[in-house]
């Protein structure tokens, strides 16, 4: 039988999941403005952060907060963590119900509130316990489960740790290259990903290995795909430094982030605005927001520096925007990009 990860035309380039950052709006922002540069996007994308008995309360027509999403986001796999395997059973049933294409159960989470209760990477050192929460899993559904996780706790573990998931029969695994001790000091050890690979091939198993750390470019990911042997590789923060990353593989990319004038990176900004006031009306903190204003900004520059500053003090969506109209009506037009760019004009 097929699965959505052996489907996957390869190399599988995906955003990774972020707590208040990949919600609906932004999985959506990334795939569309990748798009509007003819490039096709995330292979695939995964929900925020996700507690397993948020799924159980969750229906198709109610779900949770984490759980939002449109057709447009598709193939959408749900990241779920938690270490009672009655609530995956029965959670995994819920998330299949809700029209998800996957399911990964996140074994990497190096954050000390949730390894104290023993989920996330703290999996990695009760293996027992992981291997429940799999078949737990395989009893509520017929979706592909895959597992993110880290090389290990303190020392890496690849070969134990990371021969023990496959053993399960997963059908992805994405591997974080530092263990959890290491939360995102120094360099991802690339090394231990492609040793994961050469013990899944002498498994003889299918599992799709996707590769996660310190990845800045899809330029980079190609070249780690071909010096490591991976299927595919997970792109997190680097998101936050080139939000039109994933259109970079188009025919026509467009030019790099850095090179955009400022009128054309606010007008992303105030898209981005407009599309998370419309999608959660409230319910959702403006603050949370705010967390992607330095995104679309220059850090180098002074003048940009400065007005990130001011926006960081406002307390609407709408004076926010009322700044940056005002900021981008005093900056020198620019003519030379091409027309697919979002101008501010355009969005307000």
């Amino acid at each position: 039988m097929t699965t959505l990860w052996q489907d996957l035309p390869r190399p599988i380039f995906t955003l990774a999941p972020m707590e208040d950052v990949t919600d609906t709006v932004f999985r959506r922002l990334v795939r569309s403005w990748a798009h509007r540069w003819g490039a096709p996007g995330p292979s695939v994308l995964f929900t925020e952060f996700t507690r397993i008995d948020s799924a159980i309360r969750s229906t198709p027509e109610k779900p949770d907060g984490r759980l939002r999403s449109t057709p447009e986001e598709a193939p959408l796999v749900v990241q779920v963590w938690g270490t009672n395997p009655a609530e995956f059973e029965e959670g995994a049933a819920a998330l299949e119900a809700m029209g998800f294409a996957g399911i990964d159960i996140n074994m990497g989470c190096p954050a000390w509130k949730v390894r104290k209760s023993g989920a996330c990477s703290a999996l990695i050192g009760t293996p027992s316990l992981a291997a429940e929460l799999i078949a737990a899993c395989r009893r509520g559904t017929s979706l592909p489960i895959s597992v993110k996780t880290r090389t290990g706790i303190t020392i890496a573990e690849t070969d134990r740790w990371c021969r023990f998931l496959l053993d399960q029969g997963i059908d992805a695994l994405v591997l974080h290259g530092r263990v959890a001790d290491e939360m995102y000091d120094g360099w991802a050890d690339w090394r231990e990903i492609r040793r994961t690979v050469e013990i899944r091939d002498s498994l003889g198993s299918r599992a799709a290995v996707i590769g996660n750390g310190d990845v800045c470019s899809l330029d980079h990911a190609l070249r780690l795909t071909e010096q490591t042997g991976v299927d595919g590789v997970m792109i997190g923060r680097g998101i936050f430094f080139d939000p039109l990353l994933f259109a970079r593989n188009s025919p026509t990319p467009p030019p790099p982030w850095e090179d955009l004038p400022l009128q054309e990176r606010v007008g992303y900004l105030v898209e981005h605005i407009q599309a998370y006031q419309q999608e959660w009306q409230g319910k959702r903190s403006f603050e949370v927001l705010k967390k992607f204003f330095r995104n679309y900004f220059l850090p180098h520059s002074p003048r940009e520096t400065a007005l990130l500053r001011r926006l960081y003090t406002l307390g609407s969506p709408a004076a926010v925007t009322e700044l940056l109209e005002e900021a981008c009506q005093a900056e020198p037009q620019d003519q030379s990009v091409p027309a697919r760019k979002a101008s501010i004009s355009s969005q307000a």
